[in-house]
């Protein structure tokens, strides 16, 4: 059974992907990579400096623009990190 948390999370479905990179000011380029709204060349990194894919997408590291991938190894880093 999973712990019970007070802190607020948001889960989202991927149809919506746009709108929420849009409020992060991000979009999509040509290759659906996670790129600056403002700099359509400038590819959004993870936390290891990696290029993110809209299909790899997992989330933004609560209070910050770290964007963290939908595999467990990126998973498991967020919450070492806790």
């Amino acid at each position: 059974m999973p712990a019970c948390t007070t802190e607020p999370h948001l889960t989202f479905d991927k149809s919506v992907i746009r709108d929420v990179l849009n409020y992060l000011d991000k979009d999509l380029d040509d290759k659906d990579f996670i790129v600056e709204k403002s700099d359509k060349s400038q590819r959004v990194l993870t936390i290891d400096g990696e290029e993110i894919s809209v299909k790899e997408f997992g989330g933004v590291q609560k209070g910050s623009q770290v964007f963290i991938k939908d595999d467990l190894v990126s998973l498991m880093r967020l919450t070492k990190k806790k």
